[in-house]
């Protein structure tokens, strides 16, 4: 039988996701998939889609492309435009209860559909792509089969009282990257410039190493950006290119030595980790959210504690087998991984 999956995206960036927006790869991946495997995608989301789901724009425009002024409108109004999309999105799966075998939700704000799942017919899944809090915890524990997604094991960690479905780590398409056994004379971040992925101390550790830093991300956190991060960006030794895409975006992870990921938060998965290790860029991390599920100490990169140790691995680089990195992703974190994880649910409930 020919099933019909709603997707429900994020409604913050159009798909495909034109600069980096990692949520929303993991979207178009799992529709081109999904389709690939013959079944019938509708894709809600916000602004615009080119991909082979049907798409129901619930905005016409992304919330980032909704532009608003604190000084001249309250500062929750990006807050309430995605409650106002994730009720609109609501009153729509109710109105088409039945037209769909499963829902597959993957807007950040997914169990607030729970009281609704209760009593529609179609079973809704949530995967789950920030990290969980007590009061989140609190209130799925509310029910006994929320159908909740982790992406992650140490997603879950503190938080036992869900009972969760599976476990569904991210994917990338292998395809997309190219794998290069040869890189250049640099080092690279990738992400968001702010206190909780710590772009400072791969800055300190690549001095310390006497190596070379492109950081790449355009979210910068204020005033961490400007008081903590530019001046120690002298365009030589350390250099900031800014939010990149496409091909510039592909070329810098292929061509980097390794990416520094000493974040400082619990990150529930880290996607540039494996896009990295897709093109053969081994990964320096620290021992943060999921980077034990993802990178193999030693062998597609090192798990490290400090700016000292993380300066110590990246002398070491060379001992890292690149190859390893590319294989490690191709079993464990591609696509049709991911997507053959998703099926395996998708069969289970619609039975």
């Amino acid at each position: 039988m020919n099933k019909k999956i709603a997707i429900i995206a994020p409604p913050f960036t159009s798909i495909p996701a034109k600069k980096q927006g990692g949520t929303e790869r993991i979207v178009e991946q799992t529709i081109n998939d999904l389709v690939r495997r013959g079944y019938t995608i509708t894709l809600y989301g916000a602004g615009k889609y080119v991909g082979p789901a049907k798409f129901v724009p619930i905005f016409k425009k992304t919330i980032s492309d909704i532009k608003v002024d604190p000084d001249k409108i309250e500062a929750s109004r990006p807050l309430r435009l995605e409650l106002a999309y994730l009720s609109t999105i609501m009153h729509e799966m109710i109105k088409k209860d039945g037209q769909f075998d499963i829902i597959l939700n993957h807007a950040r704000g997914g169990y607030l559909f729970l009281p609704i799942a209760s009593f529609i017919k179609t079973p809704i899944v949530s995967i789950v792509h920030l990290p969980i809090f007590k009061e989140m915890e609190d209130f799925v524990s509310l029910y006994k089969n929320p159908n909740i997604i982790s992406i992650s094991n140490n997603q879950r960690k503190g938080y036992d009282k869900i009972n969760y479905l599976a476990t569904v780590y991210n994917g990338t398409d292998t395809s997309e990257f190219e794998f290069n056994a040869s890189p250049k004379d640099y080092f690279l971040t990738m992400g968001a410039m702010g206190g909780h992925k710590n772009p400072k101390d791969a800055i300190l550790a690549v001095k310390k190493a006497g190596a070379k830093l492109i950081m790449a991300g355009g979210k910068k956190r204020e005033p961490y950006f400007s008081k903590e991060i530019m001046p120690l960006v002298d365009g030589k030794q350390i250099k900031y290119v800014g939010e990149v895409k496409g091909k510039e975006r592909l070329d810098l992870f292929k061509n980097a030595k390794a990416l520094l990921f000493p974040i400082k938060w619990e990150e529930p998965f880290g996607l540039v980790m494996i896009e990295a290790m897709a093109c053969g860029t081994p990964v320096i991390a620290y021992e943060s959210g999921a980077v034990k599920e993802v990178i193999e100490n030693r062998k597609t990169g090192f798990i490290v504690k400090n700016v000292s140790e993380m300066a110590k691995a990246i002398k070491n680089i060379d001992s890292i087998d690149r190859l390893a990195c590319r294989k490690l992703v191709e079993n464990k974190f591609s696509t049709q991984k991911m997507v053959d994880d998703y099926e395996l649910i998708i069969k289970k409930l619609t039975k």
